[in-house]
């Protein structure tokens, strides 16, 4: 779904497919328990002088990837047990290796803490002006580059099992923050993982009020649509190399779709993993569909163009075909991955948009574009 050099350069062909999977940090397995509402990966434990933050292993029910101590810094004297990394709070540099995380540092006003990134011509949100260091690919970022930066902590995404660039980030004496929502399912899910990120600045109650509305909001919307009896079909995603990914019905857009109130084919499937189709399968299951959201290319001309058998589809003949290239930059920056992770809401009220124009009659949409 979308451009997808972007998303593998982004996102690390997380949507293309979750077979990638697998991490782990031996660590005390004392499972905490959270009060997250949606969120499964992370949670939260206030303690006297300090926070217990735990992340845990998505791809190991019952194991805890790291632990972590969350310290204020008025309390140097504080002691903490030894089965975790100490974290003095709030964190004034912070490198981060995902555009995703600054969506999460954008909403909290702590993109000034941000003085190492990856890739930082992915990123769409403006970053501070006072700079930052280029720390290159997120997939072998520089650490030396890295030390240059001299960060408190560095946030990272993790996506395989045997990972050698994490355990040499963490000789290198940088505490290393695990920011795993991408493997969250539910959409609410990951925008949760604000809350996580708060609490390594102090600011968990602002936390707590944004997510608060993003989740009434979400839900409002998904109550709209609730009682629709004529649901539009959709056809997710676009070819790429010869394979049309769709997601299944337990992924996170495959959930965006049924809360949106489509005809969703796949709904169904309890896979959490991107569904790898052959073009003549998408064809016959969604010729007819209603509407194509997702597709890789700007202009109906440029998607006849990589493939003939576009056309084929009932959505390309009526012109209801969409991407998510709205809010994008020249240079492969796209707000989707930022703004849209932290507010699913948004993205939702895209889709219903999109699937019943006659209910949000004043909305305009922000991160899908109608292809031209």
């Amino acid at each position: 779904m979308m451009r997808f050099s972007h998303i593998l350069k982004a996102y690390c062909a997380v949507l293309l497919s979750l077979l990638l999977l697998g991490c782990s940090r031996p660590a005390s397995q004392n499972i905490p328990l959270s009060d997250n509402r949606y969120a499964r990966g992370f949670a939260l434990i206030p303690h006297t002088d300090y926070t217990e933050a735990v992340v845990l292993d998505p791809w190991q029910p019952g194991r805890i990837m790291q632990r972590y101590w969350l310290v204020p810094d008025s309390l140097p004297d504080v002691q903490t047990p030894s089965d975790g990394v100490r974290v003095s709070v709030p964190v004034r540099r912070m490198a981060v290796n995902s555009c995703t995380h600054i969506g999460f540092l954008s909403p909290l006003d702590k993109l000034h803490t941000v003085v190492a990134v990856c890739d930082p011509s992915l990123v769409y949100t403006p970053l501070p002006d006072s700079g930052y260091v280029d720390m290159g690919n997120n997939l072998q970022l520089s650490v030396e580059r890295l030390l240059l930066a001299k960060p408190d902590a560095l946030m990272l995404s993790t996506y395989a099992q045997n990972d050698a660039q994490r355990d040499l980030l963490q000789q290198a004496g940088i505490p290393v923050i695990y920011n795993n929502e991408w493997t969250e399912i539910h959409p609410l899910a990951r925008a949760e993982w604000l809350r996580f990120v708060a609490a390594f600045y102090g600011e968990e109650a602002l936390a707590d009020s944004l997510f608060q509305r993003v989740v009434e909001d979400y839900n409002a919307l998904a109550q709209l649509v609730m009682n629709q009896t004529e649901r539009p079909v959709v056809l997710p995603g676009g070819n790429f190399r010869g394979t049309w990914y769709v997601p299944s019905g337990k992924s996170y857009m495959g959930r965006l779709f049924v809360d949106a109130g489509a005809d969703y084919p796949y709904a169904a499937d309890t896979s959490a993993t991107s569904l790898p189709l052959s073009l003549e399968t998408v064809l016959m299951r969604f010729q007819e569909a209603d509407v194509w959201v997702g597709a890789s290319a700007r202009t109906l001309q440029e998607l006849a163009d990589l493939d003939e058998k576009h056309t084929c589809f009932s959505a390309f003949r009526q012109g209801k075909v969409y991407n998510f290239l709205k809010r994008t930059t020249p240079s492969g920056g796209n707000d989707f991955w930022e703004t849209g992770v932290v507010r699913p809401d948004m993205i939702l009220a895209d889709l219903i948009k999109v699937l019943y124009p006659e209910l949000l009659p004043d909305y305009e949409l922000c991160f899908i574009d109608r292809l031209p």
